[in-house]
């Protein structure tokens, strides 16, 4: 390498740290203002009894969020949060690094910037207590360890990055089921590449995969041990039991998709990734392509059958097609280099803007409060927002060591609030509540308080339609009910019914 090219290359490198760093402190702060959110809420709930794996998902995310819990003692959302924020930040990297590799350091520049103001990659992925972040993560890295021998067919095989790939593909598997795509990516540019079929041929290759393999068994004992519960929850939401079309579920998954990504992104990247498959440039091009239009492939196929799958479903394989992005906006940059600037810069002030607006706006009510004294009807509601009022009314109402919710939603956020004392007793819908405290899960309910969140100033008139069908469910009503408001000073947001109940048949 010429010394100013080795110059380029190192002030890029740079770029790229200051573009990660810079990022990585706005995902702190979101990290710092937003509640937790229902999910994330969820995850640190019931990781509060360790399992093997868990209803929902493989271990790694609430095994992550438990072990941060007994560092710091506390379940604060923002320590809590830290992991994934790094988490997103080293998949920043790797995003560059893996570009850099197979297109250059400007192409890996312009890759990261892209993905750092993805939506999806810059708030769910980047920083939320959910499996995303180190699922991208390790399917990053397992690329990253293989991709030199990928991009130069016929070298021998460095037989320890292979291994060390083998354990992050263990590690994804470990993280949500959506690492099997990978593999399936992986297989399909293996076999419908004539060079690299010799890979097939490798012990290393043989090796690295049974490495892998060790990520799914916690996963597959833990079903085994519980009927098989969690890969027959999974499996029923890829379809309708009829298995209608759903051309309206399909048009969603595909607008939030392109809301996910922005639609420039997702246009650019389903683009160069059918042109990485029919008209490849180069290996990297058709690498590419496998890893990112296999999922969402996938997941578009199963949303025309399904009317409850979820667009972030497709987003580890829209992963791999930043690199490239990142080639594509380098060969266009003589033609339409100050139109693209401008567009990333507005882009990412847009972002930015709207990311942080929004978790102000949940933790403090900015933009309404100034306005009206009680939450209008559009705002953001109980799902978005801490309970805090539950925790203190809590003690008169008895300091029930149950609560009793109407699903797992209400639960995540119930539990959450009240802390670990207290466990949680879904209606229907349980998912892994169903596995926690399982000794004050029982059939009798001597002594329980059942909460349901309301819109502000609803709390009354709704209270008596829930407290009959808490006795059509075969509770008794133990005490007088009260409405919990959560305040924020003198505005209101939202209320909580809270009806002291008792419960002495079979409940399955």
């Amino acid at each position: 390498m010429r010394a100013h090219d080795a110059t380029d290359a190192a002030d890029t490198t740079r770029r790229a740290w200051l573009l990660i760093g810079g990022f990585f402190v706005v995902r702190l702060v979101i990290a710092a203002i937003l509640p937790a959110i229902i999910d994330e809420a969820y995850g640190i709930v019931v990781s509060r009894a360790w399992s093997l794996s868990y209803f929902d998902h493989p271990p790694v995310c609430f095994t992550t969020a438990r072990l941060m819990a007994w560092l710091t003692g506390s379940e604060n959302i923002f320590l809590m949060r830290l992991p994934f924020v790094v988490a997103g930040a080293m998949s920043g990297w790797l995003v560059y690094d893996i570009t850099r590799l197979a297109y250059g350091a400007t192409a890996g520049l312009w890759a990261l910037a892209w993905f750092s103001l993805t939506p999806f990659f810059l708030i769910s992925a980047g920083h939320f207590v959910v499996p995303d972040g180190p699922l991208h993560l390790f399917l990053l890295a397992t690329l990253r360890l293989v991709l030199p021998d990928l991009l130069t067919p016929g070298r021998p095989l460095h037989a320890g990055r292979w291994l060390a790939a083998g354990l992050c593909f263990a590690l994804a598997l470990a993280s949500k089921y959506h690492a099997v795509l990978f593999g399936a990516s992986a297989l399909g540019f293996l076999l419908q590449s004539p060079e690299q079929r010799r890979l097939f041929r490798s012990p290393v290759l043989w090796l690295t995969l049974a490495v892998a393999g060790l990520g799914a068994m916690p996963t597959l004992a833990w079903n085994a041990a519980h009927g098989w519960i969690s890969l027959g929850f999974q499996a029923s939401r890829a379809g309708t039991r009829s298995m209608a079309l759903q051309p309206l579920n399909f048009f969603l998954m595909l607008g939030g998709q392109l809301l996910y990504l922005l639609p420039g992104t997702w246009l650019v990247m389903m683009l160069t990734s059918v042109g990485g498959l029919v008209r490849p440039r180069t290996i990297a091009d058709r690498i590419f392509a496998w890893f990112t239009l296999l999922p969402p492939a996938v997941f578009l196929a199963i949303a025309v059958v399904s009317s409850g799958s979820l667009p972030h479903w497709a987003m580890s394989g829209f992963l791999f097609g930043f690199p490239l992005v990142g080639d594509w906006t380098v060969r266009k940059l003589p033609q339409w280099g100050e139109a693209i600037r401008l567009t990333w810069r507005a882009t990412a002030v847009a972002v930015t803007l709207f990311a942080v607006g929004f978790s102000l706006q949940a933790r403090a009510a900015i933009f309404t409060r100034p306005f009206t004294d009680v939450a209008p009807r559009g705002d953001l509601n109980w799902q978005f927002q801490d309970w805090p009022a539950l925790a203190e009314a809590w003690p008169r109402l008895g300091n029930a060591e149950r609560v009793v919710v109407g699903n797992w939603v209400t639960g995540a956020k119930a539990g959450h609030a009240l802390g670990p004392e207290v466990t949680v007793v879904p209606l229907s819908d349980p998912r892994h509540f169903q596995f926690v405290g399982a000794d004050r899960y029982g059939d009798r309910l001597p002594h329980a308080v059942a909460v349901q969140p309301v819109a502000a100033g609803l709390g009354a008139a709704i209270q008596p339609t829930f407290s009959a069908a808490l006795e059509a469910s075969g509770f008794r009503i133990a005490g007088p009910p009260e409405i919990i408001r959560q305040r924020l000073g003198n505005y209101l947001r939202f209320e909580m019914i809270a009806v002291p109940v008792e419960y002495e048949g079979q409940r399955r």
